[in-house]
C-alpha cells in the first residue's frame, strides 16, 4: 500500500442514579445485546426515546435511520449539523477502502514520510508523550493478518454506500449531491502502480470493480493531469458528493421532516435514570432518553467515559484547502496515491483533501499543511491557479485497530456506539445507520460486530 489515501462534547460525567421517570416512559430491558447473536425483544420503537449525540454524517445517519423504523428521535451537537469530518473531507464514497491504511508498507515508509517537510504524515513532537500509548497499540495491529480480518468486517460497512446515498439524496430531494462514477488513483512511478495492483487485486476479491488505465486513456478522461502521471486506477465501485456538508445537512432536513428534534446545545454529562433510561446534561439544561447512540467522532470517548467505559479513540487530523478558481477543468476526483491526498470537484472550487498530522484534539491547526498540498498540485495539474479562498482542518476518530466501535455498549445497558470509523466515516454512514436501527429494535444484524465491540482492547 503507498501512503495514506483512502475514502478518506466535553465536561464533567455523572453515573449517579437520578430520579424515576414519569410511568408512561417504558424502561429499558435489563440487558442489551453484546454481538448479533444476542438480540432480544425490544419496547415498541413509538414508545421509545433515543438520543443522537453527534450530528455529522454518522450520527445523522443513525437518527433518519431510527426515525424511519417509529423511534422518538432527538439529534444533539453543539454545531450544525455536517459541521465536523462531515463537513472538510474529499467527498470520496470509498466502498473498496475496508482494508486499513495502516499496515507494513506504511510502518516502513514512516521514516521517509517524517523526514519529508511535503510528505503525508507528520507529528507534532510535542504532543508525542500525550500519544505514544495511542501509537504503540497501533503498531501492534501493522500485520497483514489484521488487514484481512479488518477488511473482512469492514467490507460489510463500506460496500453498496453510493447506491445507498444516491437514494437518500433523492428522497430528500437533492439527487445532484450524489455522483455514481469513477475515482481516479493516479501514479507518477510504476513500482507506486505495481504496489497498487497488489493491493487492488485482494479488495477485488470482495467485488470491487477496478480497470488499470495507461496514459492515452487517462489524458481522455483527464485532459490537465500532468505528464508524470502515465498510471492510473479507475475505481468503478463508489462514487462521490460534491457537498459532504450539503449532504449532511440535507439528511438532517429529511430527518425532521420525518419527525425528528434537532437540538442545538452541548453535552456536558451523561447519567443513569433508576428505571434504566438516561438523563442528559447539557448547557442549556436537562433531558432524558431511553437509548442513546453515541456518534460524536473524535470526542466519542469522552462522553463514553462520562458512563465508566474506557475506549481508546486516538486523532488523524486532515486538511483542506478550496481553490475556488483553479483555472482547470478536473472532471472525476483525483486521488494521488503518493502523496495522500485528493484533488475533487466540488461546488465550491477544487477541494484539496487529505493528509494525516498526530497531534491529539488540542493543538491549533497548522495550516502549513493545506500549503503543503496546494503547493504540489501544480504537479499534478499544470496551469492550475493555486490561490486558496478557505483552509480547514478537522479529526478523523481512529482506534488502534483501524475499525469502528459499533453496537451495544460492553458496559452500559441502552447505549450504543457508533465512531470510530477513521478515513471512512461518510463512507460507512448508511451501514451504520441500518445497523444501529435493527439493533435497537431487537433484530440480528446479518453480519457479525464481535469484531467492533467496545471492550475489544
Amino acid at each position: 500500500m503507498v501512503g495514506f489515501l483512502e475514502g478518506d462534547g466535553q465536561g464533567m460525567g455523572f453515573r449517579s442514579y437520578l430520579a424515576r421517570r414519569p410511568p408512561h416512559d417504558k424502561p429499558e430491558p435489563a440487558s442489551m445485546p453484546l454481538t448479533n447473536s444476542r438480540a432480544q425483544p425490544a419496547p415498541s420503537p413509538a414508545d421509545t426515546t433515543v438520543c443522537v449525540i453527534g450530528a455529522g454524517i454518522v450520527g445523522v445517519n443513525c437518527a433518519l435511520a431510527l426515525v424511519k423504523e417509529g423511534f422518538r428521535v432527538t439529534v444533539v451537537d453543539r454545531a450544525p449539523p455536517g459541521e465536523g469530518c462531515s463537513f472538510g473531507n474529499a467527498g470520496i464514497l470509498a466502498e473498496w477502502s475496508f482494508v486499513p491504511i495502516f499496515g507494513p508498507d506504511v510502518l516502513k515508509s514512516v521514516p521517509k514520510y517524517l523526514l519529508d517537510p511535503t510528505g503525508p504524515l507528520t507529528i507534532r513532537w510535542r504532543h508525542l508523550p500525550h500519544i505514544l500509548p495511542w501509537l504503540l497499540r497501533m503498531l501492534g495491529f501493522a500485520s497483514v493478518a489484521h488487514q484481512r480480518r479488518a477488511a473482512e468486517a469492514m467490507h460489510h460497512l463500506t460496500m453498496g454506500c453510493s447506491e445507498a446515498y444516491e437514494a437518500l439524496a433523492a428522497e430528500a430531494g437533492a439527487p445532484e449531491l450524489v455522483r455514481r462514477e469513477r475515482i481516479l488513483q493516479v501514479y507518477d512511478s510504476e513500482a507506486d502502480f505495481k504496489k497498487a495492483e497488489a493491493d487492488l487485486a485482494y479488495r477485488i476479491r470482495y467485488g470491487v470493480k477496478v480497470e488499470a488505465l495507461d496514459r492515452k486513456a487517462l489524458s481522455d478522461l483527464e485532459p490537465a493531469l500532468g505528464p508524470d502521471f502515465r498510471w492510473a486506477h479507475g475505481l468503478l465501485a463508489g462514487g462521490r458528493t460534491t457537498n459532504p456538508g450539503r449532504l449532511t445537512k440535507v439528511l438532517a432536513e429529511a430527518f425532521v421532516k420525518r419527525g425528528g428534534t434537532l437540538k442545538r446545545d452541548e453535552v456536558r454529562g451523561l447519567g443513569r435514570l433508576a428505571d434504566g433510561g438516561f438523563r442528559i446534561a447539557t448547557a442549556g439544561g436537562y433531558f432524558e432518553a431511553d437509548r442513546i447512540v453515541l456518534a460524536a467522532g473524535a470526542f466519542s470517548h469522552k462522553l463514553a467515559a462520562m458512563l465508566g467505559e474506557r475506549i481508546p479513540l486516538g486523532t488523524e487530523r486532515g486538511y483542506h484547502a478550496i481553490l475556488a478558481d483553479p483555472g482547470v477543468q478536473v472532471n472525476h476526483a483525483i486521488g494521488w496515491k503518493a502523496r495522500a491526498f485528493y484533488a475533487s470537484p466540488m461546488e465550491m472550487g477544487l477541494r484539496l483533501a487529505g493528509t494525516v498530522e498526530l497531534a491529539g484534539l488540542d493543538a491549533a491547526p497548522d495550516y502549513a499543511r493545506a500549503r503543503v498540498m496546494a503547493d504540489l498540485v501544480p504537479r499534478l495539474l499544470p496551469g492550475v491557479k493555486t490561490e486558496i479562498e478557505t483552509q480547514w482542518m478537522g479529526f478523523r476518530p481512529t482506534l488502534p485497530d483501524s475499525l469502528p466501535v459499533l453496537g451495544p455498549s460492553a458496559v452500559t445497558p441502552g447505549l450504543f456506539h457508533a465512531f470510530g470509523h477513521q478515513h471512512v466515516g461518510l463512507t460507512c454512514g448508511p451501514a451504520t445507520g441500518r445497523i444501529i436501527a435493527r439493533l435497537m429494535k431487537g433484530e440480528t444484524p446479518n453480519l457479525d460486530l464481535s469484531p467492533f465491540r467496545s471492550d475489544r482492547f
